[in-house]
């Protein structure tokens, strides 16, 4: 089977690398002030405290070869499939629909015979998509092929006007297709709680600050097995400040679970295996961010 991981790692993407020297050097401040039982600072080598660790990634992605044998090698996992279907042309005339079916709650279904894929994936064109998870542990299991939902949901999810379309991809005799899609609103989804304040937490910058736990917990994976683990105080998070997805977000439904006490979104970047994890936790006094890992 191809591996479509090493294939993703050739399109095309302008990465944003953490100042890996300022993550360590508040970490340890915020550690020391609060009297951690190690008073000694970490050593941490040169090469993870390099503060130029900036890079680009330049090759161009309509310039990539996916020419790919039909069949099960697309077809192992979902994560394969959408990749292709995203960036060929031909994939995506031959697994959607035609026509499709429109769902929207309250109407009779429509049936869609002039139907762009190109157009309508075009949220998925920038840098990163990003899925909602329950808890961690979802993500542990979700590249099992065998556990894996036979019907998944893709979701576009506007935070500027609180509507959702839904895609629905169904997997028969081995292959992925496109079959429907569904509108619905924030409201109808049982997420909506969540959207409604992470919809003001991506946009509004004191509200954000406000709504970020004291102390923030903070990972940083550098390569190394030991990383960077600590602790940040609220009010720092904005010059630690990573991009946080904002506008149009997806998610990628595969049979998750959702409690409504905690979120962990994943952000990952399509061509260069980076992820990020923000972790929202609701406690009595709504929902907050309360840890952060890169």
């Amino acid at each position: 089977m191809r591996d479509f991981k090493a294939l993703r790692c050739k399109m095309s993407i302008k990465c944003k690398v953490i100042c890996l020297s300022f993550v360590a050097a508040t970490i340890l401040s915020c550690e020391n002030r609060r009297g951690g039982q190690n008073n000694e600072p970490e050593e941490f080598s040169a090469e993870l405290l390099d503060s130029t660790l900036c890079d680009t990634l330049t090759c161009d992605a309509e310039n990539t070869d996916l020419t790919i044998d039909e069949g099960q090698s697309i077809d192992g996992s979902f994560d394969d499939f959408l990749f292709v279907y995203l960036h060929d042309k031909t994939l995506r005339r031959n697994r959607t629909a035609n026509p499709i079916r429109l769902e929207r709650t309250g109407y009779s279904d429509e049936m869609l015979e002039h139907f762009d894929p190109d157009f309508e994936f075009s949220f998925l064109s920038g840098d990163y998509f990003t899925t909602l998870y329950g808890n961690v542990g979802q993500m542990q299991v979700e590249g099992d092929e065998e556990a894996e939902d036979s019907v998944v949901s893709l979701q576009r999810i506007n935070l500027n006007d609180g509507t959702i379309r839904n895609y629905t991809f169904c997997c028969r005799e081995g292959r992925w297709y496109f079959e429907a899609i569904r509108e619905a609103t924030f409201h109808d989804d049982e997420l909506c709680d969540f959207y409604g304040f992470y919809a003001r937490f991506c946009t509004d910058s004191l509200f954000q600050t406000n709504s970020v736990a004291d102390p923030l917990h903070v990972v940083v994976q550098d390569g190394s097995e030991e990383g960077i683990d600590g602790i940040i105080d609220a009010d720092q998070w904005h010059t630690f400040c990573p991009e946080v997805p904002a506008g149009i977000i997806s998610n990628i439904r595969k049979g998750q679970y959702y409690t409504g006490y905690k979120i962990v979104m994943r952000k990952s970047g399509f061509s260069n295996g980076m992820q990020e994890l923000f972790t929202f936790t609701k406690g009595s006094e709504g929902w907050q961010l309360t840890r952060y890992e890169n």
